[in-house]
């Protein structure tokens, strides 16, 4: 292949690869479910509840309703108004409940190190918002798409971990873009993939917060 071809091909978003539209519903249930669950189980602890069973039995159910077909179900709401949670939130909610169920055997989640690094998907976040306004002088979103984008995401993945931090980060993000390689969740966009309001928000608020309680 002429080095040329190569690098167009790397740089490509005109073939964007999409999910399986029955993977993609499954998908936006299951994801849906998890971060109910996980909202569900850090406001009951956060409520000081200690009844196992409650805390056991209530994100199950949310789980469970969210996989429910039809109108009735929470998803089909969610999915109209914010489509899909991102793969990163998916992992970091499931591993969180299974943290929290196999305490003995599972590692905590890894909140605190993606707190320390929030300004990352903060800002890109903003400039992501600044693109769908049409305010960016380059369309981010668009690369989103192309095979190259993913390579330098898969080595930017490792950093934390390069640099002396936690392995956990590491862990989520190169799990979240495996997933991603193999699915193309939630969207085909590999943003998409890392990336959706709600984190994105919470990840803004949480730093807030914090920085004003030092003040």
């Amino acid at each position: 292949m002429e080095p040329d071809t190569l690098l167009y091909a790397l740089l490509s978003t005109q073939t964007p690869l999409l999910p399986d539209p029955v993977t993609s519903r499954l998908y936006t249930a299951l994801a849906w479910g998890l971060v109910l669950a996980w909202g569900a189980l850090w406001l009951l602890r956060q409520c000081g509840v200690r009844d196992r069973r409650l805390l056991l039995g209530l994100p199950l159910f949310l789980m469970l309703w969210c996989l429910w077909p039809g109108e009735w179900s929470p998803t089909f709401w969610l999915r109209l108004a914010f489509r899909a949670p991102s793969l990163t939130a998916s992992l970091l909610c499931t591993w969180a409940l299974l943290a929290h169920s196999q305490p003995q055997s599972v590692r905590s989640a890894p909140f605190d190190e993606l707190r320390a690094w929030a300004l990352a998907p903060a800002f890109l976040g903003w400039v992501l918002l600044l693109d769908t306004f049409a305010l960016a002088p380059e369309s981010l979103y668009a690369w989103g798409f192309a095979p190259l984008t993913l390579g330098a995401l898969v080595l930017l993945g490792l950093l934390p971990w390069l640099l002396g931090g936690d392995l956990g980060l590491s862990i989520l993000w190169s799990s979240a873009l495996a997933l991603y390689v193999l699915l193309r969740l939630p969207t085909g966009n590999v943003w998409d993939a890392l990336l959706d309001p709600w984190l994105w928000i919470l990840l803004q608020a949480d730093w807030l917060r914090r920085k004003l309680r030092r003040a």
